[in-house]
């Protein structure tokens, strides 16, 4: 698995390696800053999505067994 993220991230690196090379950086920035802020928009919604089940899984709850 990480062989295959790293060839990502190395893919990526010569894409915008290409762009800001051909286009130039206000063209490239005008491409990639907004995918970057919804990868960390959805990445961050992840995270809170994760917690909020974990802290679901731990709460105790006062009168769950027998009387």
């Amino acid at each position: 698995m990480n062989g295959i993220r790293n060839i990502a991230l190395v893919g990526l690196g010569l894409l915008i390696s290409f762009v800001v090379v051909n286009y130039g950086a206000p063209l490239a920035a005008l491409i990639f800053v907004p995918l970057f802020f919804l990868w960390f928009t959805l990445w961050d919604d992840k995270k809170v999505k994760q917690a909020e089940r974990q802290q679901n899984r731990t709460v105790s709850y006062p009168h769950s067994g027998k009387y």
